[in-house]
């Protein structure tokens, strides 16, 4: 029979996802991926820093297809099986405040998904600077944790080793059954995750979580439908997005001094900032991020002859003021 195996990336945002998505694609150039983009918000970013996907299903230039989930994962799922023959393998890169529970629920509860796309694990990348406050803050990253199979402990080289190994003895913790490994964008570990884990086939698998929250069909064949849906997780309803996009340069050094003393002074409830920023007097479209205090500026590529050139900018949290943001970004124009 066959199949195509599906990963989950999961973890919180600013965990490293996006990097670590890269770094397989990269790793592993004779596998053709179909990579689904799970973005929160309006506009999608993480989709561009990793290719530039339209709406639909795309083809990359390294034989892997692209798509972004808007309303239903069903209805990629039916397209995807359609042209099982133009992939080997299904990534699945969560939002930073996704529920992997949710995203897992078809392919451990739906016959015929389960039996076509079979889940061989879930990854959950943590922030080893950053996840002690995550996991005092919000539920959002430790149902990440828990829900998670691989924990990939990212950025080990931004604390020392005491907090390391306490960390380490933490995540045990709180999920006994996870394998934890080290690293960092520079040193990623070889996980052969396709043949990791057996968790999600046996009748202890994610399937208790999803139990009684779906009507699933009986018919292990495509295409297939949402089922009905009889519960909603709504602890993300009060993590809002707030998306920008401005066709006037910004000034290089202003915008990094004011964005760092908004980090640093009033970006309480922030949980992500990530932008592709035109700068003036730079040929360059550059990426803008934060994760927690820190702020980075990284050339992306060249801007093109013909290409329009503008800013697009997201921030992700609870509580954050749309309009106060609008007025800190336009006062960096050049």
């Amino acid at each position: 029979m066959l199949t195509r195996p599906t990963t989950i990336l999961t973890g919180f945002l600013g965990a490293g996802k996006t990097t670590y998505l890269n770094h397989l694609m990269q790793q592993n150039k004779q596998v053709r991926y179909a990579i689904i983009e799970n973005e929160f918000g309006e506009q999608g970013i993480d989709g561009e820093l990793v290719i530039r996907p339209e709406d639909g299903i795309v083809e990359l230039n390294n034989g892997c297809l692209c798509c972004t989930i808007h309303d239903s994962l069903y209805e990629i799922m039916n397209t995807l099986f359609d042209r099982k023959e133009d992939f080997d393998e299904i990534i699945i890169e969560a939002t930073g405040v996704a529920d992997p529970a949710g995203l897992a629920a078809p392919f451990v509860s739906h016959p015929a998904i389960k039996k076509f796309f079979p889940l061989s694990s879930i990854i959950c990348l943590v922030d080893a600077e950053l996840i002690k406050e995550q996991l005092e803050d919000t539920e959002e990253a430790m149902g990440q944790i828990t829900y998670s199979d691989v924990l990939l402990v990212n950025k080990s080289d931004l604390v020392p080793e005491n907090h390391l190994k306490g960390l380490v003895e933490k995540l045990q913790s709180l999920n006994p059954l996870a394998k934890i490994i080290i690293g960092n964008k520079d040193d990623f570990p070889d996980i052969d995750f396709r043949k990791n884990h057996d968790l999600f086939n046996d009748a202890n698998s994610l399937e208790s979580v999803v139990e009684g929250q779906l009507t699933i069909p009986k018919e292990a064949t495509f295409p297939v439908e949402r089922p009905h849906v009889h519960h909603h997780h709504t602890h993300t309803e009060e993590v809002v997005s707030h998306s920008f996009v401005f066709d006037r340069p910004f000034e290089h050094e202003l915008l990094r001094q004011q964005m760092l003393v908004y980090l640093t002074l009033q970006s309480k409830g922030l949980y992500r900032m990530k932008g592709l920023v035109w700068l003036d007097n730079s040929d360059q479209q550059y990426i803008m991020q934060s994760v927690g205090k820190r702020l980075d500026f990284q050339a992306k590529r060249a801007w093109k002859e013909d290409e329009q050139r503008k800013s697009t900018i997201v921030f992700i949290g609870k509580n954050i003021q749309r309009k106060g943001l609008e007025r800190l970004l336009s006062r960096c124009f050049a």
